[in-house]
């Protein structure tokens, strides 16, 4: 009787063991996806940025478009978002232990070697946000900062101006700063690391990819179905 219920105890401890196992997997799966989706956003904003910073490169560096249109010429989008991906699941999972008990071997190895992915990338982040910063470092020595506007306070922005005794100056100082050549080279390497995000940023996707699909297979071999992202 002793050996009986031993043994029942150990299995309604594995099978709360394996269920807590699922879960987890569950929830890294739903982690992913959701990291997944804002690198999508965040590589399409950099493939636009990329496209206007060498349209702007082309506009300002065409000896045939006047100086008066050049001057007026929309500059690239500047925004640095981040991704800010958050890996909570993955690392409980290893912390625990629970990562060893993964039977697909490529599963494991994927999300074993993730957490250096995800610092790599973080690595070219970085090395496109101090590019941003640069030219806006340069822009601020030769223009003036605009003024937002009064509003309401809402969600949308109520635009920039500048004062009457500084809108007058500011068509020399913007030729000024188009004719120098060390504004161009701070678009060009803005346009060079940004085609570096993107080549780092797919491959990273595609590994995102990979991953979601192991996952989906671990938990249909454990007699769990999940829909794929």
């Amino acid at each position: 009787g002793i050996l009986i219920a031993l043994s029942i105890n150990n299995w309604n401890e594995n099978q709360k063991d394996r269920k807590a196992e699922n879960e987890a997997l569950i929830n890294l799966k739903l982690e992913f996806d959701e990291n997944q989706n804002q690198l999508d956003l965040l590589i399409e904003r950099r493939k636009t940025q990329e496209k206007q910073c060498r349209t702007f490169i082309e506009v300002i560096t065409d000896k045939t478009i006047p100086i008066s249109q050049k001057i007026v010429a929309k500059t690239p989008n500047t925004n640095t978002m981040t991704w800010g991906a958050t890996n909570t699941v993955l690392n409980s999972l290893v912390n625990t232990g629970g990562i060893d008990r993964i039977q697909n071997d490529s599963l494991k190895f994927l999300l074993t070697k993730w957490p250096t992915l995800v610092k790599k990338f973080g690595k070219v982040e970085e090395q496109f946000v101090n590019s941003v910063q640069r030219i806006v470092d340069y822009e601020n020595t030769i223009m003036p900062s605009s003024i937002v506007k009064e509003g309401d306070y809402g969600e949308s922005w109520p635009g920039n101006y500048y004062p009457p005794g500084i809108s007058e100056k500011i068509a020399p100082m913007r030729k000024k700063l188009i004719d120098d050549i060390r504004y161009y080279n701070l678009f060009a390497d803005l346009t060079s690391d940004l085609y570096v995000y993107m080549i780092n940023g797919t491959r990273l996707r595609n590994d995102y990819e990979r991953i979601s699909q192991l996952i989906i297979e671990e938990l249909n071999s454990r007699g769990i179905q999940i829909s794929r992202n």
